[in-house]
């Protein structure tokens, strides 16, 4: 793992979030090709095995490499929709991460948001799709938001990225998951101490 992790593990405080239905939050390991065994597990039971079979091994390999990227980008989960498949080509992920920080105040820049678990700095963007192959999958928008951990020398960062195909027609899709994406992240607090303790 890289040097810079904070694990979920050894602070004291783990933040809570809401998932919603047809979501998952995964948690990001060394080695991620058992946890996403285990995610797609009871998709056996919905055909033959010899039909279905490529294309669950296809989903877990998917889901390994999605994990795999968190771990070397210092996450401790992954938050992403697992169920009905979406109807047009965009889709989101929100990764979880601490970092060590040399004080208990927030970056600079970006915008400040009080949320359920304090204030965070928020930043969004939208990276050029122009040029872009309409029928490709580009990154469309990044959400990033980021808390002082309490009584932690780090910071919790929830990030998501938004991709999809760049075509006007999905902006209103990428607006409606940015929604989604921030409330599910402005909605995300701290247990309280009794909590911790039990």
């Amino acid at each position: 793992m890289a040097g810079g992790l904070v694990t979920a593990a050894v602070i004291a405080h783990r933040p809570r979030y809401v998932v919603p239905p047809g979501w998952a939050s995964i948690p990001v390991s060394a080695e991620n090709s058992e946890t996403a065994r285990k995610v797609f597990q009871d998709a056996w039971q919905s055909g033959p095995r010899d039909s279905i079979g490529p294309f669950i091994h296809r989903l877990e390999a998917w889901l390994a490499s999605v994990l795999d990227d968190a771990r070397d980008a210092d996450c401790f989960a992954v938050i992403l929709p697992l169920g009905v498949p979406w109807q047009v080509p965009v889709s989101t992920a929100i990764s979880l991460s601490l970092v060590p920080a040399p004080s208990a105040t927030l970056p600079p820049g970006g915008e400040v948001r009080e949320t359920d678990a304090g204030p965070a700095r928020r930043v969004v963007t939208e990276p050029s799709t122009e040029g872009a192959d309409a029928e490709e999958l580009s990154l469309l928008r990044t959400i990033e938001y980021t808390w002082v951990a309490p009584g932690e020398d780090a910071l919790l960062i929830g990030f998501a990225s938004i991709s999809g195909q760049p075509v006007p027609e999905f902006t209103p899709v990428t607006d409606a998951l940015s929604l989604l994406v921030e409330t599910m992240l402005e909605a995300l607090d701290w247990p309280p101490a009794s909590e911790e303790r039990s």
